[in-house]
Formats: C-alpha cells, sequence, structure tokens
C-alpha cells in the first residue's frame, strides 16, 4: 500500500513537470510568433501547473512571469493603465529574479525540499529533521531584457506625459508620469523620482487635491528634493551648451577637446515648497471633518519645521490651525516662540497683536502692532488695527453716553463730560495712528479715507476736505 502511495505521487510529479514544460513551450512559441494573446493564456496555465508543483524551478517560474508580463505590454498599445499593469508584472520579474532560492535535504525522505523563504528554511533547519541547506541567488535571465524594454519605454512614456501636459490633459499627463517613473524604478539606479511631482502639478490642475496630497506625501516619504547638479559644457561643433550624464562623461568630452567651458549648474532644494504646498492642502482637508481634524496636519508641520527650522511660515500655519480649534493660547505659544527666533519679522507681531486682541488684552496687542509697524512702518493692517483697538474702546464710552436720561444732575453731567473727553482723546489717537500710517503709505486709500471720516467726526473741516480730495484723487487714478 505504502509502495503504491510512493509511485502515485511520482506519476503526479512527473505529470505535473511535462504539464509545466507543454504549457511553456507553447508560451514561448506564441510569444516569439508574436501571438501574445495566445502566449498570456497559456503562461497563466503553465503558472498554474507551477504552483502545484512543489518541483517547479525558478528558472520555470521567471520564465512563465515574463512570457505573460512581456506579452501584455505588446498588447497594453496607447492604454496607460495596461502599460503600466505590464510594466508592474515586469517589475515582478526583476524582484523575483533578485530573489535567492533556498532548499535544504529531508532527513527521513532523502529528498531535497524547496522553501519559499530565509525563514521557513531557518524553522526547517530548526526542527532537526534537514540538513545539506543551500542558498543560491536565482539566474538574471529576463531581468536584462527588462531593463533595456522599460528603458526605452520610460523615454517614450515621458514624452507623451509631456505631450498630454503640454495640451491641458492633466488626467493622462499624470498617468503618464507615474508610468514614467515605473519604468525608470526598474532599469535605472537613480529613477527620476521629479515624475511623481509632475504629477502632483497635474492633480493641481485638475483642482483635485486630495489626490496632489498623496503625491506629495510620497515624494516626502521618498526623500525627494529635487537636488540636482547639472553638468555642462559647450559643444565644440554646435558651439551650444549642452548638459551630460554624469560629471565623468562631461570631463572627458572636455578632456578630448570635443567640449569646452566646463560649468556645473546646482538645482535648488524643492522640498519646502512641497511641504508648504502640502500643509495649505492638509489644512483646507482637515477643515472638512467635523469637528476638524488637523491629525495629519499637525504631522507633517512637525515634520517640517523639524527640517527647515529657518522656514518662519510653517510654524506660522501651525498657530492657524490652533486658531481654528479655538485655541489660541497655543497660538500664541507658538508666535512667541517664533518672535524669538525671528525677531525683526513684522507678521508674527501682528499675529500676536491679533490674538491678543481676541482674547481681550487690548495693551498687549498695541504693543504687538506698534512693534510690528516699527519693523515695517509700510504695515498698514497694523495701524488699522491700532486704531480699531480706540475704536473699540469709544464704543464703550458710546453706549455709556447713549445710556444716560435726557435731563442730567451734576454729577452725571460730570461723568458726561468726562466721557466726552475721553472719547474725544480716543478719535485723537485714532487720527494720530491713522495719519502715520498715512505718512507712511500715501497711495493708500483706505487709510484716506478713515481719516476724512475722522476728521469730519472731530469737526476739522481742513482736514476733512484734505483728505476728501486725496481719496478722491486716489480712487480715480
Amino acid at each position: 500500500m505504502k509502495r503504491y502511495l510512493i509511485t502515485a505521487a511520482l506519476a503526479l510529479t512527473v505529470s505535473l513537470g511535462y504539464a509545466q514544460k507543454a504549457e511553456l513551450a507553447e508560451a514561448q512559441k506564441a510569444y516569439d510568433s508574436k501571438n501574445y494573446q495566445e502566449a498570456i493564456v497559456a503562461a497563466q496555465k503553465a503558472q498554474d501547473v507551477i504552483s502545484s508543483n512543489p518541483a517547479a524551478t525558478s528558472a520555470q517560474k521567471a520564465q512563465a512571469m515574463y512570457i505573460k508580463a512581456a506579452s501584455a505590454l505588446e498588447l497594453a498599445g496607447e492604454d496607460v493603465e495596461k502599460v503600466a499593469d505590464a510594466v508592474k508584472q515586469l517589475a515582478e520579474v526583476v524582484a523575483f529574479e533578485k530573489g535567492k532560492d533556498y532548499s535544504a535535504r529531508n532527513i527521513s525522505t532523502k529528498k531535497v525540499e524547496v522553501f519559499d523563504t530565509q525563514e521557513a528554511l531557518d524553522e526547517a533547519m530548526i526542527s532537526g529533521g534537514y540538513d545539506k541547506q543551500k542558498i543560491v541567488d536565482r539566474a538574471r535571465t529576463y531581468s536584462p531584457q527588462i531593463t533595456a524594454k522599460l528603458t526605452d519605454l520610460s523615454q517614450k512614456l515621458y514624452g507623451k506625459a509631456v505631450e498630454n501636459f503640454n495640451s491641458r490633459q492633466y488626467a493622462a499627463a499624470a498617468k503618464y508620469f507615474d508610468a514614467t517613473y515605473e519604468a525608470q524604478a526598474q532599469c535605472s539606479p537613480r529613477p527620476d523620482t521629479s515624475a511623481y511631482n509632475n504629477s502632483a502639478v497635474c492633480m493641481l490642475q485638475l483642482q483635485d487635491y486630495a489626490a496632489a496630497a498623496v503625491y506629495y506625501k510620497k515624494l516626502i516619504d521618498m526623500g525627494y528634493t529635487g537636488k540636482e547638479t547639472i553638468y555642462m559644457a559647450k559643444n565644440a561643433i554646435s558651439g551650444k551648451m549642452q548638459s551630460y550624464a554624469s560629471k565623468k562623461d562631461r570631463d572627458a568630452e572636455v578632456k578630448l577637446k570635443v567640449a569646452s567651458e566646463p560649468k556645473d549648474s546646482v538645482l535648488p532644494d524643492k522640498q519646502p515648497e512641497i511641504y508648504t504646498t502640502l500643509l495649505q492642502i492638509l489644512f483646507q482637508e482637515s477643515k472638512k471633518a467635523e469637528p476638524y481634524d488637523f491629525t495629519e496636519f499637525f504631522k507633517y508641520a512637525d515634520m517640517a519645521i523639524a527640517k527647515y527650522p529657518d522656514v518662519k511660515e510653517y510654524p506660522l500655519m501651525k498657530g492657524q490651525a490652533y486658531y481654528e480649534l479655538k485655541d489660541n493660547n497655543k497660538f500664541l505659544e507658538i508666535l512667541t516662540e517664533t518672535a524669538a527666533k525671528f525677531p525683526t519679522d513684522a507678521t508674527i507681531f501682528y499675529n500676536m497683536g491679533y490674538i491678543y486682541s481676541e482674547i481681550g488684552d487690548n495693551a498687549k496687542a498695541e504693543e504687538n502692532y506698534r512693534k510690528a509697524v516699527s519693523i515695517d512702518p509700510k504695515y498698514v493692517d497694523a495701524y488699522i488695527n491700532i486704531a480699531a483697538l480706540y475704536r473699540e474702546a469709544n464704543n464703550a464710552i458710546v453706549d455709556e453716553m447713549n445710556a444716560m436720561p435726557f435731563t442730567l444732575n451734576k454729577e452725571q453731567k460730570a461723568r458726561y463730560e468726562e466721557l466726552k473727553k475721553q472719547n474725544e482723546a480716543n478719535i485723537m489717537k485714532m487720527i494720530e495712528v491713522m495719519k502715520q500710517g498715512f505718512d507712511a503709505n500715501p497711495d493708500n486709500v483706505h487709510l484716506a479715507k478713515n481719516l476724512e471720516n475722522l476728521y469730519n467726526t472731530v469737526g476739522d473741516a481742513e482736514n476733512e476736505k484734505k483728505f476728501a480730495e486725496i481719496y478722491a484723487k486716489l480712487t480715480s487714478e
């Protein structure tokens, strides 16, 4: 009985072996004859048989994978999604051939068994039931062909991407840029990560900000900076500057006097711009939740602050998120820390003034607004907000005056006169600060109109007329 079972097992193994060889031969023949659909069907059958046969070799698995993937690429034509799928299949072949084959002899059966992973082999050896373990690199049979195919393909895909971008077909352009990167990732030691940046730009053009954010997060996770040194020299024949793939290539042509005037051009770091755009997108996306959820925004804001501590916009954007969450104390804390680091930045002090006014500390608000205009005398909004503080104080005075009875007693008259003086003093302070702002910004229509109205309030007809004429002149230009 035992002998019969072994014979049956052997018969099954032999049958599977013949089947997979037959299917592979059929798949290879169809591929060589450019019958790609038949090749795919046959290669799939071969894969099905191989997956059931523990004796199948990695070379047979790679052959089936390659025929199927290469055929899919040939059939993809101009369909970029099918091209991208074929590229992924080819990438799987490359990844497979980069792997190793693991095997060991079963001590009981005296047969060599194959294991899928190092971990599986280690477990078998630890069990004590195996010996003569063997680990070998897989043959790179198809990887060179794939590299050649994808090198040529990536150039074509990039050309199609640019063509679609220039014709404003941004969705198609993004797909081609994605496929370009995936192709380059298999055929180049340094695939051009900027393809994903181009895809992000396409999504911005389509106003698909969530999709753009996915690309920007991917770029950050990949460490993309866009920094690059371009090696250039003047071609001796054309007389024009041209770029080279490497410094070595450029220097070799200069040495041979085929080129001259070597020059290096360094492209700037694009990652700060990427962080800024991503944070702007995440900020708006965070406000779509109810209640607001800034978790992901804070994650990338902290990453940006840590990597680029000299960029003041990042902490300010983070503070703005706390403002949206109505946590003014946290925003003020961030502003105070940022002001210590950037003591000559008027915007920071302006924002501090605004938040102090929000929490009701008008004295601190005015102090910081005045600090802002001392740094930047042309900061119009700061002048207007200082005047607004005096107007706010005046509102309480006017309300108290209006609440008094028509007929006043002695004490009420005294109080009324006191309030009237305070009111006039505040208006004069408003005029003073608005005048300072206008002197620094003589073409600002808002300051001119405010001064016209304020002078009217205090009955200064001469200055009222003066600023009415200034306002009329500014608005007619």
